[in-house]
């Protein structure tokens, strides 16, 4: 006798859930250390100086991820794509502004030198104590001249009050900090092409180091990435689209990731049980049928017992036991479908009967469950 069914098949919730965390925990903590070695890069070469309070909020997001990936991996990897929205942004401004701002420090610093150096009035002292507090080296670069302006008066006798000193260096110092936040909002949105090129080369490598067994949905995937190139490059996308769609193929590989995963998960659990139940399990192989993707799984007995398994990427079961004495098979399903359910917590539903023979042996050895070789 041989007979074949379809299920719909579904790993017990919280096992998937936990699959799901480990990918996306995967996913981050790699997004994760790639920004720490940008991070800590950044730091090395002293972009600190020029972009402060951004490094402080990167510094601080970092933490808050590490944290996250242990008690909320999802919040983290939300997080993560806030990083990656800016971290790349900050890295441009700041190699921007080191190259362009760097002989205004050097200036500063020669200055507080020669400062320690030379006998001079409260006055003068005052004034090099306010500008050893600038520290921002943009900011000094738009507060030098006036500064400078300043620091003549006091040389030749115009501003005598260290009140008024005071008054008239913190204006020049809001003036320059507002250029300052000027300059940096037009460094960002003339580098935010780049970036995007960046984010988009970015996320095609990651897609080719990824282990997904769809060769079909990866291209697809590929294809994506390279219509976005191509409609930065013709002015047809935007920058602020690549990176939403950037980050919803992000999701879509997971999402692809975690079905795979799922699949494999529940092909271990059926080459277990069907080596429990003394079958010979083949090498499981993929295949693709009316643009259905499913693993084959072929075991043997040495009487001559056969069962053939396929289990698709949609939650789909097929498998047919043949080449029985009898009505004996049905005691090896019933064990087959029960122990997946108990031991291995694959939940079997929607019982369909696809096929049924009372005879000893099937005529064509080679054939597979039926809900793969009709259309859909």
């Amino acid at each position: 006798m041989s007979e074949s069914y379809e299920y719909s098949y579904a790993l017990e919730a919280e096992r998937r859930r936990q699959i799901y965390l480990n990918r996306i925990s995967s996913t981050t903590e790699k997004f994760y250390s790639r920004y720490m070695e940008q991070y800590n890069r950044m730091k090395r070469e002293g972009f600190a100086a020029y972009i402060p309070a951004e490094m402080n909020r990167l510094e601080s997001d970092l933490s808050h991820i590490r944290t996250l990936l242990i008690s909320d991996p999802e919040e983290a990897r939300e997080l993560s794509y806030t990083v990656g929205s800016y971290i790349r942004s900050m890295s441009s401004l700041a190699s921007v502004a080191k190259e362009q701002f760097d002989r205004a420090e050097r200036l500063r610093v020669e200055s507080l030198r020669m400062e320690r150096q030379m006998h001079q009035s409260e006055l003068v002292q005052e004034y090099f104590e306010i500008l050893k507090r600038i520290t921002n080296p943009i900011v000094v670069n738009y507060s030098v001249s006036d500064l400078q302006i300043l620091k003549k008066k006091i040389d030749t006798g115009i501003l005598t009050d260290k009140s008024e000193l005071a008054a008239r260096a913190k204006a020049i110092i809001v003036s320059a900090k507002k250029k300052a936040d000027e300059w940096k909002a037009k460094t960002i949105s003339s580098n935010r092409r780049a970036n995007a090129v960046e984010v988009i080369n970015d996320a095609e490598v990651r897609l080719r180091n990824e282990r997904i067994e769809n060769k079909e949905k990866t291209q697809q995937f590929l294809d994506k990435i390279n219509q976005l190139r191509s409609g930065l490059a013709n002015g047809i996308v935007n920058t602020e689209a690549v990176e939403k769609e950037i980050i919803a193929l992000e999701t879509e590989v997971d999402n692809t990731w975690i079905s795979e995963e799922t699949r494999r998960e529940t092909v271990k659990a059926i080459i277990k049980q069907l080596r429990i139940q003394e079958f010979t399990v083949e090498k499981p192989q993929i295949f693709k049928i009316n643009d259905k993707n499913y693993v084959k799984i072929v075991a043997r007995q040495p009487s001559g017992k056969r069962a053939i398994c396929n289990v698709d990427l949609h939650g789909k079961i097929a498998y047919k036991f043949d080449n029985y004495e009898g009505m004996t098979c049905l005691k090896d399903i019933e064990k087959f479908n029960v122990d997946l359910q108990q031991v291995y917590s694959v939940k079997l539903s929607d019982e369909r009967v696809l096929w049924r023979n009372p005879d000893k042996l099937d005529k064509d050895v080679n054939s597979t469950p039926e809900t793969y070789r009709r259309d859909k």
